[in-house]
């Protein structure tokens, strides 16, 4: 049986199963198995035009076969992605695809999915990308186009897992542009090859694949520069960097007294060993604070305290590097260590309300509880509803008063014990 039989007896579009419904030039396929007897990608390209019913013929329509749509089509949809051109009989149901699309179409539709693409409609962009390599086999552009599409939705994705599927489905569709462009027409296509291979943990062969191509002289100079850039950053460990702040997320900037999952700590720990391979290739600042604030987390403050002061040391303007420092202090008990660190923050930051309150906290512990009520009332004044500031402003009055001792560590003042290691 050829291929145009063989999808032919697999799709019949008979208005009474209830399993095709029309809209427009779309011809929607709500039976998950029914759509699956059409490929999402045909081996062969079709015709460009076919006139007439091959079983009656009388006029043919030009259609889209898809399983886009909204609502419990969704669902299809993203089980099995569907939009190939085609051929639709008006009078007896009979249907034909591939169409082999014009130029012209592919233009239009790449410009259609690009546009969705950027305005975040991830699904329909895949819809135009999809039309385009069902009617075009083995065309590296449109291959290209669905790798950036599942970056794209990759950077977008809040869920660790969804991340690593998207770039998974990114690799294999840009290894695919890559495979479909011998002679290298398509070179963007290979440099973002790379970056995916990078943050999947492949930079082995991302480097080769960058290597290669600032080999050839030839290479564009904008995507000269695009490549030394990702190469260079590869080496210096910005994609370890990229992975383990994806893999800790949130995790990493809750407060160090919140419990742990074994499975968030076996994250965070993973992260960790990211982290430092980073630091080893290159000592930055955002490395060494994001290593500390993943170690404060994990309650290794000794460890936190290394990497916080050695960010510190790199960038001791940075009111962040500033204030993570002082913190990590703080939960160590060595007070009078981050109150240089702290002021310091706060002067570099005098509108922040937080940094004024932290430097009230510890002018408290070192002993200073006039300068303490002083900067607390000031960081009330900034932000009047915080009831952090004003639950610590009701401590200094009630040391002030006399009702409570004046605490000289965060432990004394929370009433916990000192778990620090």
């Amino acid at each position: 049986m050829s291929f145009w039989s063989r999808v032919t007896a697999a799709f019949g579009a008979r208005k009474s199963t209830g399993e095709v419904a029309i809209e427009g030039d779309r011809v929607i396929l709500q039976d998950l198995e029914r759509a699956k007897g059409i490929p999402q990608e045909p081996r062969e390209s079709g015709p460009k035009e076919m006139e007439a019913c091959k079983h009656c013929s009388n006029p043919l329509r030009r259609v889209v076969f898809t399983t886009a749509g909204g609502g419990d089509q969704l669902d299809v949809w993203r089980q099995y992605p569907l939009a190939v051109d085609g051929w639709l009989c008006r009078s007896c149901g009979w249907s034909a695809v591939p169409r082999f699309i014009s130029a012209e179409e592919s233009v239009e539709y790449g410009r259609q999915g690009t546009a969705h693409a950027t305005s975040g409609q991830f699904d329909d962009a895949e819809f135009w990308f999809r039309r385009i390599v069902s009617s075009w086999p083995g065309y590296a552009a449109g291959y290209a186009d669905l790798g950036r599409l599942s970056t794209a939705r990759a950077d977008a994705s809040t869920s660790v897992r969804a991340r690593h599927r998207y770039r998974s489905d990114a690799e294999a569709w840009f290894r695919r542009a890559v495979a479909a462009d011998p002679e290298c027409r398509i070179a963007g296509a290979r440099v973002a090859l790379a970056q995916v291979l990078a943050l999947n943990g492949d930079e082995r062969e991302a480097l080769q694949i960058l290597d290669r191509l600032l080999g050839d002289p030839a290479l564009e100079p904008s995507l000269r520069t695009e490549a030394e850039t990702l190469a260079s950053g590869v080496r210096g460990g910005k994609a370890l960097f990229t992975r383990a702040t994806e893999m800790s997320g949130e995790l990493a900037l809750e407060p160090p007294s919140k419990p742990l999952s074994a499975a968030d700590r076996e994250l965070l720990e993973e992260a960790s060993a990211l982290l430092r391979q980073a630091a080893q290739r290159m000592s930055t600042f955002a490395t060494s604070w994001y290593l500390g604030k993943v170690e404060m987390r994990l309650g290794n403050l000794e460890v936190a305290l290394s990497a916080l002061q050695r960010a510190h040391t790199i960038d001791p303007d940075q009111p962040d590097g500033c204030r993570e420092l002082g913190s990590v202090y703080l939960e160590l008990d060595r007070a009078q260590e981050a109150l240089p660190i702290v002021r310091r923050a706060a002067e570099l930051r005098p509108g922040d309300a937080g940094l004024r309150c932290n430097l009230g906290l510890i002018l408290l512990f070192t002993g200073d509880v006039a300068a303490a009520r002083a900067e607390v009332t000031a960081a009330l004044a900034l932000e009047p509803n915080d009831t952090v500031t004003r639950g610590v402003l009701r401590l200094i009055d009630e040391v002030v008063a006399g009702r409570r001792q004046r605490p000289s560590s965060l432990a004394e003042a929370e009433g916990r014990r000192r778990c620090h290691r």
